[in-house]
């Protein structure tokens, strides 16, 4: 399906941006100068300046005042950090959530999940994965537990993308989410909980060795 220019210029910037970065067309530890961008993508600054502040706020960029923006660099030591973070925190989280997800959530999320198996652009999977997992932990929202998680995820974000690009990495992930919203249905809180554990072990496993 072709896809069609946003409506704003920052949604273009954005978008494009994202892309560009998640799909390794612009390099980890590159510099992102506004008006070269600008130049590219046929926009003024401005669009591509709140573009980059939100790409920053996604963990994608980095803002230095003085330096100027980068593309985040890659540093195995703290996607490990973040991993086992996150293997710690997540399955927690969902726990609490899980008894409160609705059956019109569940939907929602099963819509999603179809959404991203039919999607075999990188930056647009993986924006629908933040979705994703966002509406699962979203009654947990407001709680300090949700705010360290969704940060945790945020930072993460770089490095999921960079999984995405080992064969069947997408098609298995899509399989763990269905699986996922089969056993919150069920109510098997302990399945759900150990699902999660193994899927952010095997996420770490593959950025590993790809970063090695």
């Amino acid at each position: 399906m072709e896809s069609t220019r946003p409506r704003t210029n920052y949604e273009f910037a954005r978008q494009t941006l994202r892309a560009d970065i998640l799909e390794g067309r612009i390099e980890p530890g590159s510099k992102l100068i506004q008006t070269e961008l600008a130049t590219r993508l046929g926009l003024s600054t401005t669009p591509v300046r709140e573009a980059l502040q939100d790409l920053a706020r996604e963990g994608l960029v980095l803002l230095d005042p003085h330096r100027g923006a980068f593309v985040r660099e890659l540093s195995l030591v703290q996607v490990r950090e973040i991993y086992e973070l996150r293997m710690l925190l997540e399955p927690m989280l969902l726990r609490r959530t899980a008894g409160t997800l609705d059956a019109a959530s569940l939907e929602a999320a099963e819509a999603l999940r179809e959404r991203m198996s039919e999607e075999t652009d990188i930056s647009r999977w993986a924006e629908l994965n933040r979705e994703f997992h966002r509406l699962l932990f979203a009654p947990g929202d407001g709680t300090k537990l949700a705010e360290i998680v969704g940060s945790l995820r945020d930072s993460a974000t770089p490095f999921v993308a960079l999984s995405l690009r080992e064969p069947h990495q997408r098609e298995d992930s899509n399989r763990e989410h269905a699986e996922l919203i089969a056993l919150l249905r069920a109510g098997d809180l302990d399945a759900a909980e150990a699902l999660t554990r193994r899927h952010l072990e095997a996420t770490l496993r593959i950025i590993a060795g790809q970063a090695s």
